[in-house]
């Protein structure tokens, strides 16, 4: 039950475990309800109070607000280990983990980046690793000289690293690409947490980030029960949401893709039961539905990638022959 002690945030939080997903104007009406505030202006004193949380909150297809670890609560999200996440306990956020990043990022936010001893916590993969920052190499560099970025050298520590980095996705013989994937990793996010805090994988296991009472909690899954009719026919359901943005083909003129972020958001505000059965990671649920998945983005086989891994065009406007009820902007 909301109490007069939290703050608008935390209490609109707790409406939405005690109601489920409200539209603003009922958040609003029952945060003034309870005492949450005396703003002149409710609607605007709530909506600045969740932009500050921002993280801890989903919208649903209908434009409702829902708690995110309400939404996630019992889900599942399984994970490939590289040889390099089990030798430092680590586990890199992949696009596949969007949600667990978000909900890590809200507890890490919630504590003022305090470190629980014994529990799970999100770090920065530069901070966590001391990766080197191209930017700064832009000081250094005389006025007269051209600033160059960063590139990993061929045997290099970088490169040897970054090789690590794309285990098992394949090899990198470019050097362009290394540093484009050193620039990509380093900004990004990896769970790290107690000695031993993930449990030994033998085989064919694979590691599953489950949530238990808003908590990330890490245990093995046995790949064997990965596979089976029911991954394609919760891929069909994944690809029905993702549809409901990008059309139902790809002749269609509208939104060509959205990221896995967005899907995943979709799946966990409209079947958020899709999420808590063991799956392979979520990319490869995407692609048993018959979508693509290419750089965390989602479209249709025979999407223009090359076009969209510069411009991804969200404006609905052009759309002809499919029109969303709602189109998914962040």
């Amino acid at each position: 039950m909301p109490r007069r002690s939290m703050t608008i945030a935390d209490m609109a939080l707790a409406l939405l475990h005690e109601r489920g997903p409200l539209e603003h104007g009922a958040l609003v009406e029952g945060i003034v309800e309870a005492g949450g505030t005396r703003a002149k202006d409710p609607r605007r004193a709530v909506s600045q109070a969740i932009s500050y949380r921002e993280r801890e909150f989903l919208v649903d297809w209908e434009g409702r607000w829902c708690s995110l670890a309400d939404q996630l609560e019992g889900a599942i999200f399984s994970h490939r280990m590289t040889a390099l996440e089990r030798r430092d306990e680590v586990v890199f956020l992949d696009p596949d983990l969007a949600l667990i990043d978000r909900l890590a990022m809200a507890a890490l936010m919630r504590s003022y980046g305090r470190e629980t001893p014994g529990e799970i916590h999100l770090d920065w993969v530069n901070s966590f690793y001391r990766l080197p920052d191209p930017y700064d190499l832009e000081f250094e560099a005389a006025d007269d000289e051209p600033w160059e970025p960063f590139e990993a050298e061929p045997g290099d520590a970088s490169e040897a690293f970054v090789r690590e980095l794309q285990e098992p996705y394949g090899e990198l013989d470019d050097e362009v690409a290394i540093a484009d994937l050193l620039e990509d990793r380093r900004d990004g996010h990896l769970l790290h947490g107690p000695p031993m805090w993930l449990p030994p994988l033998v085989d064919e296991q694979l590691l599953a980030l489950a949530v238990r009472g808003g908590k990330i909690e890490a245990q093995a899954v046995d790949a064997r029960s990965l596979r089976g009719p029911h991954v394609g026919i919760v891929g069909a359901q994944v690809a029905r949401l993702a549809k409901l943005v990008i059309g139902p083909d790809a002749s269609w003129f509208g939104r060509p893709a959205l990221t896995l972020t967005e899907l995943l958001e979709l799946v966990a505000t409209e079947a958020p039961e899709l999420l808590r059965r063991p799956l392979p990671p979520f990319g490869e649920v995407v692609e048993r539905g018959g979508l693509e998945v290419v750089d965390g983005l989602v479209g249709h086989p025979g999407t223009k990638w090359d076009e969209l891994l510069y411009r991804l065009d969200p404006d609905p406007e052009g759309a002809w022959g499919f029109t969303p009820s709602r189109t998914l902007v962040h």
